[in-house]
């Protein structure tokens, strides 16, 4: 997974405040009272800016309130669609064996691998004129038949990328075999964000803990099929919109960054056999062997929950002498510090060397 793709979301979100920020600058000097002592090519600038505003000010709202949603929905369905296309390209470079993959992610392959090259038969569609069913059935075929050094149709998974309410978006991480829903209840930040009760949010209806998100795609559609615009919402009214896709999408990306560290426990990582002792919810004491360990390196933790996250190594002591690198020939007791807190029920695994 890719931290850049989440990073140039959260700037792409940023630009759509600023240029709300931009207009709502506009809309106070519309408002500026036009003073006799002010200088005269102000004042004849001011007057213009205000004369035009009195005759686009209706229709400038709508032009704004509809360059707003459809450049929220479009940042939507973007990045949903990347996110799980780098998820798949990122487990085909990680997972050494095609057969190694998720049973259902390869079941899916198949089948949608197949309803894309007939995408690719028998109509036209801009979207896919990079791709040639040669090349899709190349990477299938490879797959099913070489296992090793393959590459995954990841077009294949987002063929039903559009109209992304929040039950589509559920169904699409269904092909990859994750339950969104009730991996976005689990997410503290999201939660605050709906602003119920922990108690009620699991036996709330999705179509009411994700409602912005449905009336932000109900709000596109209207604009897109031309429908009359009535219920339009001002600069206030946008934000809270705004704000709760950033949460949502950002939760989406975590949702898939922590699968793809999972795999890596299994694929990249080697569990620590021997804790010894958690000191200040900080340092791991551990015993190994045969292993070159030097501050930076990553240290996986898989919590009670199933949860995954990876931290940074800070610092490593043994015998109470801390180093930046140690090589260890033989069974040996040292301790890492890391800056999450983390707890004697939890496993944790080092990169193989």
């Amino acid at each position: 997974m890719n931290i850049a793709s989440l990073e140039r979301f959260q700037t792409e979100v940023n630009q759509i405040r600023e240029y709300l920020k931009h207009i709502q600058y506009v809309n106070t000097v519309v408002g500026h009272a036009v003073l006799e002592e002010e200088n005269q090519e102000i004042k004849a600038l001011l007057n213009t800016l205000k004369e035009h505003d009195r005759s686009f000010r209706t229709a400038k709202r709508v032009f704004e309130y509809k360059a707003a949603i459809i450049s929220l929905y479009g940042l939507l369905e973007q990045y949903v669609e990347t996110w799980i296309k780098e998820y798949l390209d990122s487990l085909s470079r990680l997972v050494p064996e095609y057969n190694q993959i998720d049973k259902k992610i390869r079941n899916n392959h198949f089948e949608l691998s197949l309803q894309l090259i007939n995408i690719l038969i028998t109509r036209e569609n801009v979207k896919y004129q990079h791709l040639t069913k040669e090349e899709v059935l190349r990477k299938l075929n490879h797959c099913l038949c070489t296992l090793t050094d393959y590459e995954i149709n990841t077009e294949a998974f987002v063929l039903s990328c559009g109209n992304l309410k929040h039950n589509k978006i559920v169904d699409l991480f269904k092909l990859l075999n994750v339950d969104l829903n009730s991996e976005l209840i689990k997410n503290e930040n999201l939660n605050r964000e709906i602003g119920l009760p922990p108690n009620q949010i699991s036996k709330t209806e999705k179509d009411i803990l994700y409602n912005k998100i449905n009336d932000l795609v109900e709000r596109r559609n209207q604009i897109a099929h031309g429908s009359e615009t009535l219920d339009i919402l001002g600069i206030s009214g946008l934000e809270p919109y705004i704000q709760f896709l950033e949460v949502y999408c950002q939760t989406i990306f975590e949702t898939l960054f922590e699968k793809f560290i999972k795999q890596e426990s299994i694929h990249r990582f080697q569990k620590i056999e021997k804790v010894l002792n958690i000191f200040r919810s900080q340092i791991l004491a551990f015993e190994i062997d045969n292993y070159t360990i030097k501050v930076g390196d990553m240290l996986i933790v898989e919590t009670s929950e199933g949860r995954f996250y990876k931290k940074p190594i800070l610092d490593i002591q043994l015998n109470n002498i801390t180093h930046q690198k140690l090589t260890l020939s033989e069974k040996t007791n040292i301790s890492v510090c890391v800056d999450h807190k983390i707890k004697e029920t939890q496993i944790f695994y080092l990169i193989k060397k």
